[in-house]
């Protein structure tokens, strides 16, 4: 997923356009402080196994002292309150940001521009194909965490009761759903979609080989109508209208449940999914296994999600802020901390942190199968070239409103046309310029 030279391109020429919004670069009012008088500083997050890692960082560093405050995912939720705490002047002082949204809350102006203080730390541990996602107009942004390499998790003890192999490829797959329902007598479905998932839908848009974002020249070109996103649309269509998998909305009640009753045997997810299966499903403890993604003749991925820890655009504390991210980022008792809590599972975006993260989750709800092999082993199979837009979050409202129109009847294809439309309307409403 090393993004493409036209991306960097684009972030630089978006980010030229708005100076002005961006965020700046002044000086910290307070040092790291000392353990008489620690500098106080404010984190938000969403992402599970947050609160125990900034514990456990309060208890080891005594000249800064983080207070945690939990806040909403999603579009609508965490960021759009980072907006209106920038603009009343109450922001926190780090917040974690999805690599999907950093460029739309970089163009905002609600983020600092860490260069100086996280800039050489970043460059020290995070691969290329990471350190690019937090890296716009030859800045960085951002210290990742995670890297979130999209794969198949499935129910090892009714794929064996059904008579069906793992599949390879989304022919497989699709053989497999058939046998499924059969062999079920309709009972069961091999996944639950979550058809309304607009990260799902990148992922398996960026496998498939598409790129929704990119540049020509200064400008930025939209793609969301490419034959390879028509492909996947088409794919799925197939599948919902022949009752083959289930389709119910992400995240919900009934898709939750669906899983519980052993009605959808599998979920397609990220490295990051485990900790949340395990969570949400703890009566299934040693029947989940964690697989690669069916794919289309090559073996490729995409990417979902994936975060990293930014510092607002006025936060005063930058160094004592950068000091933390950078524990939180690179030190194996961060690691240890949040993942020990069994919610998390993200895979680090640093190798050598992987090795911890695999002692400190405890797997047994999967077999005690290795699943940071497997997740790390799929990060080389993450197609390249993809980048993201400043327009992707309200984009993606739209998206995720059309898709919920096909829940039931799987004309998906209206969706991305949909998607196509607003993307480019909100690049020139913002004053960026748009490829003709």
């Amino acid at each position: 997923m090393k993004p493409s030279s036209p991306a960097l391109a684009a972030a630089a020429a978006c980010l030229a356009l708005l100076t002005t919004a961006c965020g700046g670069q002044d000086k910290s009012e307070a040092g790291t402080g000392s353990a008489e008088q620690p500098v106080e500083i404010t984190y938000w997050s969403w992402m599970p196994g947050t609160k125990e890692m900034t514990a456990e960082f309060n208890r080891t560093h005594k000249n800064i002292k983080v207070t945690f405050s939990e806040i909403p995912a999603g579009l609508n939720g965490g960021y759009d309150k980072l907006a209106k705490a920038v603009k009343a002047g109450n922001a926190p002082d780090v917040v974690n940001v999805e690599y999907q949204a950093l460029p739309d809350l970089v163009t905002q102006g609600l983020l600092r521009d860490s260069t100086a203080e996280l800039g050489k730390t970043v460059e020290g541990y995070a691969p290329e194909s990471v350190r690019g996602l937090v890296t716009l107009g030859g800045k960085t942004w951002a210290a990742p965490y995670d890297v979130g390499p999209q794969t198949l998790y499935y129910r090892k003890d009714l794929f064996e009761k059904y008579g069906v192999e793992v599949p390879k490829t989304w022919d497989e797959f699709a053989s497999a759903a058939k046998k499924v329902k059969s062999a079920s007598k309709g009972k069961a479905r091999i996944l639950d979609f979550w058809g309304d998932d607009v990260a799902t839908w990148a992922g398996l848009a960026q496998q498939a080989g598409a790129r929704w974002y990119g540049a020509s020249g200064d400008a930025w070109t939209v793609n969301m109508t490419d034959p390879a996103t028509r492909k996947v649309a088409d794919y799925w269509k197939v599948l919902v209208k022949d009752d083959l998998v289930l389709n119910h909305k992400a995240w919900s009640p009934e898709a939750t449940k669906s899983v519980t009753d052993s009605r959808a045997i599998a979920l397609i997810g990220a490295s990051w999914s485990a900790g949340g299966i395990k969570t949400t499903y703890p009566k299934q403890a040693g029947k989940w296994v964690e697989a690669p993604l069916p794919h289309w003749g090559t073996p490729a991925t995409g990417a979902v999600g994936g975060s990293s820890f930014a510092l607002s655009k006025d936060t005063k504390k930058a160094e004592a802020a950068a000091e933390f991210v950078t524990w939180a980022t690179t030190d194996k008792a961060a690691v240890e901390s949040r993942l020990a809590a069994g919610t998390s599972s993200g895979l680090p975006a640093a190798e050598e942190l992987r090795a911890t993260a695999k002692e400190s989750f405890d797997a047994s709800f999967f077999g005690g199968q290795d699943i940071y092999e497997l997740a790390g082993s799929q990060v080389g199979a993450i197609t390249e070239g993809w980048a993201w837009s400043p327009v992707h979050n309200s984009t993606s409202l739209t998206v995720q409103n059309e898709l919920g129109k096909a829940q039931k009847t799987g004309e998906f294809w209206p969706a991305f046309q949909a998607g196509q439309r607003a993307a480019e309307k909100s690049i020139t409403d913002r004053g960026l310029k748009l490829a003709e």
